[in-house]
């Protein structure tokens, strides 16, 4: 085939070998490109063929791998779809066999959830009963602890008493003559039946402390229990119907009351901001002041210190008055003494001639 290719498309003899034996040219590197693309056409399509087998093997590859992993979610989802089924079952026998839900009533989502909020609430509120009667029971026993010791001790008084009581008979009716060991033994025998009397109080409350759910304390406490728990529920749906109101009725009170503390606080803001600048020109007003006050003590001292040095010029110009003044008398009085010596002088010769 490839060789009727050749001598269909090429002829190698004859007049194109002359031809070109005469022509003697050569020819470009693209004209011979061209010829190869004419020479090897098969070529250039067994390459695009094989580009597009792989494209498809890799697209078929993909779509399989894809397959494969949809077919493993899926099987995920069934699984998943199966476990809900199975607990959507077990809830659905579990409802048959034991109702939670009020009688009437659809085992509705919201229902159940309500169901058991309520037996949440009256399990706490048994709880809450359990532990009061836990704390009273453990009081009772201290206190019955307390009355038992109390108990043993009247008794050992009262064996005591029985053991001095039993002197011989003849003692006995000797004592007895006497006023005061009869009055004695009078009080006494009081005392033993007022010790008998509580001991037989302390029994009964002991009796009735110590009761089991067959005895009849245990019965009336465990009525009780029930009349209580009923109570509880009742209260409980009341609270239930009637806590939305409330709630949105102390949602207006508190609204309110947060508007007139807001109000109150921005009044209380701006009268501490009035103190505030009030404070701050009451401050300046007193740092001005204090400035003229040590202006003016200033003043004051320097006036002081005026009059002082006046004081001490006027004290030296009177101290040398005086001592001008007082050697003018020294000096007159010694004028005068020289005069009358002269004068005494003179009488002396005048009495001796």
């Amino acid at each position: 085939m490839a060789n009727a290719m050749y001598d269909d498309d090429f002829d190698f003899g004859g007049d194109d070998g002359e031809d070109s034996k005469l022509t003697g040219g050569k020819r470009s590197y693209g004209e011979l490109e061209d010829d190869d693309d004419e020479i090897y056409p098969a070529k250039k399509m067994y390459a695009s063929s094989v580009v597009a087998n792989d494209h498809a093997t890799t697209t078929i590859l993909n779509l399989r791998a894809s397959l494969e992993e949809r077919e493993s979610t899926i099987a995920g989802l069934q699984k998943e779809l199966d476990a809900a089924n199975a607990d959507l079952e077990r809830w659905h026998n579990t409802f048959q066999i034991e109702s939670v839900v009020p009688l009437g009533t659809t085992p509705e989502p919201d229902v159940v959830l309500a169901a058991l909020q309520k037996v949440r609430t009256s399990e706490g509120a048994l709880k809450e009963q359990l532990l009061s009667s836990k704390r009273r029971e453990s009081a009772m026993l201290v206190k019955l602890a307390g009355r038992e010791q109390e108990i043993v001790d009247l008794k050992s008084l009262v064996n005591d008493l029985k053991l001095m009581l039993k002197p011989p008979m003849l003692q006995t009716r000797r004592l007895l003559l006497d006023p005061a060991i009869h009055a004695e033994f009078t009080r006494m025998k009081k005392e033993l039946e007022a010790a008998e009397k509580r001991v037989k109080e302390l029994q009964d409350d002991l009796a009735a402390v110590q009761f089991t759910p067959h005895s009849k304390n245990g019965k009336m406490l465990m009525a009780k229990c029930r009349t209580l728990q009923e109570e509880n529920e009742e209260i409980g749906r009341e609270a239930s119907e009637g806590k939305m109101h409330e709630l949105g009725t102390k949602l207006a009170m508190q609204k309110t009351l947060n508007n007139e503390l807001r109000r109150g606080y921005q009044e209380l803001f701006e009268y501490v901001e009035d103190l505030n600048d009030e404070v701050e020109r009451s401050q300046q007003t007193i740092y001005i002041l204090q400035r003229q006050l040590q202006q003016k003590e200033n003043q004051v001292q320097q006036k002081h210190n005026q009059l002082l040095e006046q004081r001490k010029r006027a004290d030296l110009r009177d101290t040398s008055m005086k001592s001008r003044e007082e050697e003018r008398v020294q000096y007159l009085l010694e004028t005068k003494r020289d005069g009358y010596m002269e004068e005494d002088k003179l009488t002396g010769d005048l009495k001796r001639r």
